[in-house]
């Protein structure tokens, strides 16, 4: 028999193990988890997990939750996780009806969830609910094996020549008592050129300050800053990622607005694809946003291969 109970603190395990069965690939750590759940929140931010069991065994969950950077508090996520071996046997389904429930009487507007375009079972399961594609994000790796620096050595020069200092925000730490504030300002800017379904909103320093020094994925010394006159005018920086030793995670690459078409974006990403060969990884994994066209040909200049796109449906509840 299927039953639905709510989320308590001990079932941290519970949803990291469901979620890896479901999506190997991309497996995370209780450790990330709990860092998320301590994070900070806007005001009046919802979330809400429930866990499915049959015969007292957790089989699945459901997670409704906002946005923290681009909260638009009638916007959810949705995600319904239901482990391989016990599907088809209506647990996706009376995990989704109890959270649309909920949605509704909360008056949403949008519940929207990621679902990569090759599991076709949860492209179907989203189609069927009655949701429709809003975007496409690529997913894209680079073997840092057959990765050639000497194709791309007048790029360093190039911003080299402009006057541009590429350097750590490990490094700049160690002279500059406020340098994750001017960290902090420059990617509080360049994150709203980051296309998306809701726009980019506010969160606090000290946010910005925990992600980056202190989160289980911070890497301080793999944060690239690009520094001119000065002023930091670009950031490009990586993270680990889960619990595949072999692989990391590329964050953001930004660069201001008024710096940009100096080469700086790309001299930053050859940092981060050094940092990544001298360590001995195999692969640095990134996503961009299908819109995203000058990343994504920077990306494709220097060898990442797109993998199955993930495709963000929603459904409008707004509409009865």
């Amino acid at each position: 028999m299927i039953t639905l109970r709510a989320f308590r603190d001990d079932d941290l395990a519970t949803i990291v193990r469901l979620s890896n069965e479901s999506y190997p690939d991309y497996a995370w750590t209780v450790e990330e988890l709990r860092h998320m759940d301590a994070d900070w929140r806007p005001a009046g931010y919802f979330q809400r997990r429930m866990i499915a069991e049959v015969d007292g065994i957790p089989v699945g969950y459901s997670e409704i939750s906002q946005s923290r950077g681009q909260f638009v508090p009638d916007n959810y996520t949705l995600e319904v996780i239901v482990r391989p071996e016990a599907r088809r046997q209506g647990i996706g389904s009376r995990l989704y009806a109890d959270a649309e429930q909920v949605l509704r009487s909360r008056r949403a507007h949008w519940a929207r969830n990621a679902v990569k375009e090759s599991l076709a079972e949860s492209v179907g399961f989203a189609t069927i609910i009655g949701a429709v594609e809003l975007k496409r994000d690529w997913e894209s790796r680079l073997d840092l094996a057959s990765f050639d620096p000497t194709s791309f050595g007048e790029a360093p020069e190039r911003v080299a020549a402009a006057g541009v200092r590429i350097t750590t925000l490990a490094e700049e730490m160690t002279t500059d008592a406020v340098a994750v504030r001017k960290a902090y300002e420059l990617h509080a800017v360049a994150r709203l050129d980051v296309p998306g379904l809701d726009p980019a909103t506010p969160s606090p320093f000290e946010r910005f300050e925990s992600e980056v020094l202190h989160a289980p994925w911070s890497l301080p010394d793999a944060y690239f800053i690009a520094i001119l006159g000065g002023r930091y005018v670009g950031e490009s920086s990586l993270a680990r990622e889960g619990s595949d030793p072999t692989l990391i995670h590329q964050n953001l690459t930004g660069v201001l607005r008024e710096e940009r078409g100096r080469g700086i974006a790309m001299a930053l990403k050859l940092k981060a694809v050094d940092y990544a060969r001298s360590r001995g990884l195999k692969h640095i994994r990134t996503w961009n946003d299908s819109l995203n066209r000058p990343m994504l040909a920077i990306n494709e200049a220097l060898g990442f291969a797109r993998e199955p796109a993930w495709i963000t449906f929603g459904k409008d509840l707004s509409t009865g």
